[in-house]
């Protein structure tokens, strides 16, 4: 081995390791975080030019005659309003809870997920944050019209909100529990009446989606953002890229972002976390958006918000005497859940953000979830599904190991037909060519298998880490598969047993593999690959790594299998005697 693939080498594992020793940190901070506290908007903990930006309501709003009344912040922390009324809708699988003061959400219980492991306590959408979700801004996204409706009417599975404005525009408000099979689903109505005698225009109306919480086990935040779809094409705003960017030596430098916004088509718009997700859907497709972070985000760099927050933009436009304008959406608050997300019709499964893979992922997802519908546990049906996805890929897989045996068989062969026409390239194309055309033997046999399973573990990846299915599932002595498998820390360390499980495999794997080449920076790599394996899976979800270590020890099975079968001797076609042996030429066998 020479010193240039050593110094890889060992570059190669540093850099892997001081990775999974950030990860660490972060996750174990993430851990700390959801178990002390929830996600709440702290207007002292905003950058100092988006202070108030949520809940503050300028003068210029009476320019279009909304009568407002100012609240002090002390009471905006304690939620107290002076005529402040909930109402509350619920169904088996979720409780609705308004506010008179906005007439919005104010939060959304999840009966059926709790939201902490072991205990009942449901999960809980918009939870601590003094904005309520659907909330009506005029004119700008700061200028919600937080004051006092009045409640209309109230039903088991419905209420209305009224509000005249100081210009006599009578705003009504009506949700309604959806009456078909998405139990998490909400239809809101916005009424605009004009009962005078002048035309007033209220252009645009900005619509607030509410906020999730961060979760611990979405380390990088890949998850929590605010996104939407324009007809083409989803789009997602992180919570990180909100963040100051210190660039590369001084090239691409950016501070702290308070928004990010935007004019395009609004099909639909989200806000969501690791396993649960808000989409709001407008019967008309929205003209814009503003999404802003909900939490610190100042000058120190990489510091990740809380959560995101996002508004949907309407345009409402002029409103005639006499007429009613009318506004329709519909608003899902649940689970990540692919089957129940594609069947709301306009792309809202595209929330799931499963990558180029995709339509591996919803396949595989579909297949899990009637293997679990069989067995009830998420780890057994990983299990399963890994056996299935060996079987569909064992001729593929036998073929890729018989073709690595014959290509180490060539490689004395191979040998000396390079030392032999080393000074004529062409000559050696051409009877290295007809070696393998004699045995049979294709080069990129071997590799078939791999590009397979390329796209089958990134559409698993993505699957595994997103759905809600994985959150708090247990397996054997793994309480959440969603999460690693810590048993133990060893100070800052985390003790994660199955990666060190699947690393030995990996490594009885790589020893009973025939090895095509005998090419030292080869085996270099080989002998290295299960560290930096383990070292980049280290704090990845255990239900991945399950995956993962299944996969090796079905392989390794197979491998033992196919080395106990005698396969027909290589009988090697060579005229010019290169592989000789004992004074004989040795003749390819005819099939």
């Amino acid at each position: 081995m020479d010193k240039k693939s050593l110094f890889l080498g060992i570059l190669c594992i540093g850099i892997a390791f001081g990775l999974m020793m950030k990860q660490s940190a972060q996750l174990r901070e993430n851990m700390s975080t959801a178990q002390n506290k929830t996600a709440t908007v702290n207007t002292n903990e905003l950058p100092q030019n988006a202070q108030h930006k949520m809940l503050a309501i300028p003068s210029s709003v009476d320019d279009i005659g909304i009568e407002v009344r100012e609240t002090q912040k002390d009471n905006l922390e304690e939620h107290v309003f002076d005529h402040q009324q909930f109402v509350i809708l619920e169904n088996d699988e979720i409780c609705v809870r308004f506010n008179s003061v906005g007439a919005g959400i104010q939060d959304i219980k999840l009966k059926k997920y709790p939201a902490v492991r072991g205990q009942e306590a449901p999960f809980v959408f918009n939870e601590n944050v003094r904005l309520p979700a659907l909330a009506l801004s005029f004119g700008a996204v700061d200028q919600f019209l937080l004051t006092d409706y009045e409640i209309v009417s109230h039903t088991t599975n419905g209420v209305i909100f009224r509000k005249t404005m100081k210009n006599g525009i009578v705003v009504e408000r009506e949700y309604r529990l959806a009456q078909h099979e998405i139990p998490y689903v909400l239809t809101a109505q916005v009424r605009f009446t004009n009962p005078t005698e002048k035309t007033y225009d209220l252009e645009n109306i900005f619509v607030g989606l509410g906020s999730f919480p961060a979760t611990p086990s979405d380390v990088l935040g890949d998850y929590l953002n605010f996104g939407y779809y324009d007809g083409r094409k989803a789009h997602f705003i992180r919570a990180n890229d909100f963040c100051a960017k210190s660039g590369f030596l001084g090239m691409g430098k950016e501070p702290a972002k308070n928004q990010i916004t935007g004019d395009d088509k609004i099909v639909w718009g989200s806000v969501k976390n690791q396993f649960f997700t808000g989409v709001f859907t407008p019967k008309i497709p929205g003209c814009g958006f503003v999404a802003m972070p909900n939490g610190v985000v100042d000058a120190a760099y990489g510091k990740m918000s809380d959560s995101v927050v996002g508004s949907v933009k309407l345009a409402v436009g002029r409103i005639d005497p006499g007429i009613v304008k009318t506004i329709d959406a519909d608003f899902y608050v649940g689970p990540k859940d692919y089957v129940l997300l594609d069947r709301l019709g306009q792309e809202q499964d595209l929330v799931m953000q499963f990558g180029i893979f995709g339509f591996v992922s919803k396949l595989l997802l579909l297949l899990m979830k009637g293997i679990y519908a069989l067995f009830g546990n998420w780890g057994v049906t990983i299990i399963i599904l890994t056996l299935i996805v060996k079987l569909l890929l064992w001729p593929l897989t036998t073929a890729q190991v018989r073709s690595s045996r014959k290509m180490s068989k060539l490689q004395e062969p191979l040998k000396k037909i390079k030392e032999k026409y080393r000074d004529n390239p062409q000559k050696l194309q051409t009877e290295t060519l007809k070696l393998f055309r004699d045995n049979r033997v294709n080069p990129a046999a071997g590799c078939l298998p791999i590009f397979i399973q390329i796209p089958i573990f990134v559409g698993l990846y993505f699957m595994l880490r997103t759905t809600a299915e994985m959150r708090f599932a247990p397996f054997l002595w793994i309480p959440d598969l969603s999460l690693p498998d810590t048993i133990a820390h060893l100070g800052n360390f985390p003790l994660n047993i199955l990666p060190l499980i699947m690393g030995v495999s990996m490594v009885w794997q790589m020893k009973v593999m025939p090895t095509p080449s005998v090419d030292g920076a080869q085996k270099w790599v080989f002998k290295i690959m299960p560290i930096i394996f383990l070292i980049f899976c280290y704090n990845f979800p255990s239900a991945l790594v399950l995956y993962w270590t299944i996969q090796n020890l079905l392989t390794i099975a197979q491998q033992i299998i196919l080395n106990r079968k005698n396969d027909d001797a290589l009988l090697i076609n060579d005229p010019d005697g290169i592989n000789a042996k004992s004074g004989s030429s040795v003749k390819r066998k005819k099939v």
